[in-house]
């Protein structure tokens, strides 16, 4: 109790700016300070001191709420911020967020739990005991069993971190063997089949079934370019819409954060 109180004391400013630090490196791909776990003298110093402390400090008035801080996070003005790169502009490594971060990929979770939600599979039931992700398993990832001894290898395809040792921030990594596996993976054949179903329940004809599609993957209307492609496309693929949405599926738009 005595370590508790001392580690969440008033008195005590480093537990809110680690707090708060790991937090906005969540949204931002990279902290206020870079080295996530060393606020020490051989740790990076951060870029904006005031606003590191500014942010602790709001994060202890509001009862050391994470719900509160992430709000105040995502609706600032650094966060909605454009990603895109203007020719000559300064600070090329973001340091100072001058821009929204470029995220290559979700995370390996997200991406799965990703797949479940547009097919329509997603199990979306809250607690119990954590499952294999075997081909049974529909619930999100949060709740899979994670193996030190013998860790999931389509998790670890996607940089899951290695159980047996502490990780501060995970690695992204971009290599042809992720292309491959959405290329050749059952899981990603069946939800295809899954999400092709879907669509084809809720819309009557193949235009409106593409962009149904977009919007369940990208967010987004398809343009007039994609669904003429989208036509051409299911024209002449035997296995028509399930090939399509695991075309769709294989896109790096689906796969990034936008």
């Amino acid at each position: 109790m005595e370590l508790a109180e001392a580690i969440a004391s008033l008195k005590n400013p480093l537990t809110a700016r680690v707090m708060v630090n790991r937090i906005w490196a969540e949204h931002f791909g990279e902290g206020i300070v870079r080295s996530l776990s060393n606020f020490g003298q051989l740790g990076n110093r951060p870029s904006h001191p005031e606003l590191l402390d500014y942010l602790a400090t709001r994060f202890i008035e509001s009862g050391w709420s994470v719900k509160a801080l992430q709000r105040e996070i995502v609706l600032s003005a650094a966060y909605r911020m454009s990603s895109s790169e203007q020719r000559g502009m300064p600070d090329p490594e973001n340091r100072l967020f001058s821009r929204a971060p470029v995220r290559e990929r979700l995370d390996a979770e997200a991406l799965r739990d990703a797949i479940l939600a547009t097919a329509g599979t997603l199990d979306p039931s809250i607690g119990g005991p954590a499952k294999p992700l075997d081909d049974e398993n529909r619930r999100r990832t949060v709740y899979a069993t994670i193996s030190r001894s013998k860790p999931d290898r389509t998790m670890a395809l996607f940089d899951f971190p290695d159980p047996n040792a502490t990780s501060e921030q995970r690695i992204v990594t971009v290599g042809p063997m992720q292309r491959l596996y959405f290329m050749n993976s059952t899981f990603i054949a069946r939800h295809s089949k899954a999400l092709a179903e879907r669509v084809c329940k809720e819309q009557p004809e193949d235009t409106a079934r593409i962009r149904r599609v977009y919007e369940l993957l990208f967010g987004r209307p398809a343009t007039a370019e994609e669904v003429d492609l989208g036509l051409k496309f299911l024209a002449t693929s035997s296995d028509g819409w399930p090939r399509y949405a695991q075309v769709l599926y294989g896109t790096a738009e689906f796969s990034s954060v936008q």
